[in-house]
């Protein structure tokens, strides 16, 4: 009886060993994804001192021209985020380096490009803008010696300008507001003020536009490979209806000028001035 309660028991054992063993993944816990991070970068007049790497955030630059401002050349990233660029100034405001912020929406990754051989004071009087910073803003037309009065395009829904700037001449410093807060139709103008290292100061000023797109589709464009330009297409002599209009206007005007033309042509005179009348009695 004994080993017949046994067999019984070892027999309904058996469908509990063939049955497949499920494990519940429902609380597993996602895997986080890879911090974005530079992976190249350059700049306009300087060379960066060390092999750089995406995993390293402090650098030294040496300038070809150490009386000039380095500016970013070219980058690119791992990951998606966006790009950022400031200046660290000394306490003169005087520029000692370049501050390139990766912003994405879990945090931020920071590298700082200090300026290893920079002169920092010349007494020269040049106090020349040599770029203007917005987080998705474009300023237009590109900034140049000559101009001091520029638009500054952002999205239609943007309402906080984050700014930096820098000038051509290193020992100068440029006044501008880190933030500005807007209201969501404000188009405010925006005053900056270049001191060159002898003291003397040049203002500009940017009127600040909205552009037909959101930050999101802005920030779309920014992050195409092929991206150029905002404003493209924008301004309404870029736009098509204007260019169909031009065409159209003009297309018109040719066509009254070819039909008075040919007007003239066959329209024939009822009387010569020349011509004796048939019934003139004074002959």
């Amino acid at each position: 009886m004994k080993k017949l309660m046994n067999l019984m028991i070892v027999l309904s054992a058996v469908p509990l060993l063939l049955t497949p063993v499920t494990v519940l993944a429902e609380d597993t816990v996602p895997q986080p994804e890879a911090t974005p991070v530079l992976s190249e970068i350059s700049f306009r007049n300087a060379e960066i001192n060390e092999e750089f790497s995406p995993f390293i955030n402090d650098y030294t630059l040496t300038l070809e021209d150490s009386t000039l401002t380095p500016t970013l050349k070219s980058y690119e990233v791992k990951g998606t985020a966006e790009v950022f660029v400031t200046y660290s100034l000394d306490e003169a405001k005087h520029q000692t380096g370049i501050v390139v912020t990766l912003e994405y929406e879990s945090g931020t990754t920071v590298y700082d490009f200090t300026f290893s051989n920079a002169q920092t004071y010349s007494g020269s009087a040049n106090n020349c803008l040599y770029e203007l910073n917005c987080r998705l803003g474009e300023v237009y037309p590109a900034i140049n010696d000559k101009d001091t009065e520029y638009k500054l395009y952002i999205p239609s829904d943007l309402t906080t300008l984050q700014l930096s700037a820098a000038t051509q001449d290193i020992g100068a410093y440029c006044e501008i507001p880190k933030e500005i807060e807007l209201n969501a139709d404000q188009e405010p103008n925006i005053t900056v003020t270049v001191t060159a290292s002898n003291g003397e100061t040049r203002q500009y000023n940017f009127k600040v536009k909205r552009l037909n797109k959101t930050s999101e589709q802005v920030r779309a464009e920014m992050n195409s490979p092929d991206f150029e330009t905002l404003v493209k297409g924008e301004l309404f002599y870029q736009k098509p209806s204007f260019i169909i209009t031009v065409l159209a206007s003009a297309g018109g005007i040719l066509l009254i000028v070819v039909f008075v033309s040919l007007a003239k042509r066959l329209t024939v005179k009822a009387e010569d001035a020349d011509e004796v009348e048939f019934f003139d009695d004074k002959k």
